[in-house]
């Protein structure tokens, strides 16, 4: 999910930063803690903790949400290490005054929004697309997707109506079905398998060739039939109820799906609650010809 959100919103990793409200104040500055999360290192005076090596695992991908990183992962350490490392960075950047610098505060304040961003969207997203409503969403296309019956059969194509013909006569009086097909279908992706098709609903191949075939019963044979690919006979296998993707299978792409729309409707929803005026004029500038810029810059040179 994380992933996901970071396509929307950039995320920005920084530990124990929060921005400046004045000049006075630390810019590094003790968070309050949840009970029970342990101190995993001191760095010049101040506290790593567990959490902090949690959330920087987060980022990461190592874990889900609400997770911690054992101590026995081999990418504990480098992590916890990491964090030393960027924590000494912002101490000396606060003790030479950089906290203080306008680049600084914009910079704070920008992450500092984006920060903000991803948890609004992290909170709209575990009450929007959760295991619930992912579940709902697919019973709700089962039922809605009714996909009947699954055909298995064999087919052979050729260019002429009068091949077909004379190839299904063949069959009948006892010709091998099989061989023929090696031997004749212009279908060469089935034809090495004795025009074996697998199993396909009604609404996966060509409507013309599907439909006499699904009227058909197991064991007949049908043709010749034409599609723009020429003419088949076809012999058809068994029948069977079609299966539904498990959900297992769909969670993810539904998963997905859902988040997308979530994020969507979530800022049409904030957009249409506030008064936005874009004041950029270069925003609204025609797009410049590149070919324009290459020329005036070769001339310029």
């Amino acid at each position: 999910m994380k992933a996901l959100i970071s396509v929307v919103f950039a995320a920005v990793f920084i530990v124990s930063c929060a921005p400046q409200e004045s000049d006075t104040r630390p810019a590094l500055e003790s968070v309050a803690r949840a009970g029970g999360d342990v101190v995993v290192a001191r760095v010049a005076g101040t506290d790593l903790f567990a959490s902090d090596i949690d959330l920087a695992a987060q980022e990461q991908n190592l874990i889900d949400d609400g997770l911690s990183l054992p101590k026995t992962h081999e990418r504990y350490r480098p992590l916890l290490e990491e964090l030393i490392d960027q924590r000494l960075l912002a101490l000396d950047a606060e003790a030479t005054g950089l906290n203080a610098k306008r680049e600084a505060k914009i910079r704070l304040a920008a992450a500092r929004e984006r920060i903000l961003g991803n948890m609004r969207v992290e909170r709209h997203l575990s009450d929007t697309v959760n295991e619930t409503s992912i579940r709902r969403m697919y019973d709700e296309q089962a039922k809605l997707v009714a996909r009947g019956d699954e055909v298995r059969a064999r087919h052979i194509l050729v260019e002429d109506k009068a091949d077909a013909d004379a190839l299904l006569a063949q069959i009948k009086e006892g010709a091998d079905f099989i061989a023929l097909a090696a031997e004749k279908s212009i279908d060469k992706g089935s034809a090495d398998r004795g025009g074996e098709l697998g199993y396909f609903t009604q609404d996966m191949l060509n409507g013309r060739f599907t439909k006499p075939i699904f009227s058909a019963a197991e064991g007949d044979f049908v043709g010749p039939v034409r599609s723009e690919f020429g003419w088949h006979i076809a012999e058809v296998l068994d029948r069977r109820a079609a299966t539904q993707p498990s959900f297992e299978t769909l969670r993810p792409k539904i998963a997905n799906f859902m988040t997308f729309d979530a994020i969507q409707d979530l800022m049409t929803e904030l957009r249409s609650g506030a008064e936005v005026e874009i004041l950029d004029d270069v925003a609204l500038a025609p797009e410049t010809n590149s070919e324009d810029v290459t020329d005036e810059t070769t001339e310029n040179d």
